[in-house]
């Protein structure tokens, strides 16, 4: 009987939304405008919102606002 797969050893690739997450937090927050829209190009708007909105969890100076399918950054606190 022919297997209908493929086993091949291989290392586990690093993560990197979650850096990728905090990378954008990070960086809106080097910025001085009070809002900015957020897009991943390949990434679907959902996967998107659901990573920014676990990432800010606990930060009170930004948050996330959705309108349609656009993802923005909004500064919540002046500074």
């Amino acid at each position: 009987m022919t297997k209908s797969y493929k086993l091949t050893e291989s290392q586990i690739p690093e993560r990197r939304t979650a850096s990728l997450y905090a990378d954008i937090i990070a960086d809106f927050t080097a910025q001085e405008a009070e809002s900015m829209q957020v897009m991943i190009e390949g990434m679907k708007p959902a996967t998107l919102r659901a990573g920014l909105r676990r990432t800010l969890r606990g930060n009170e100076g930004v948050k996330l606002a959705q309108r349609g399918e656009e993802a923005f950054l909004i500064r919540t606190m002046a500074g």
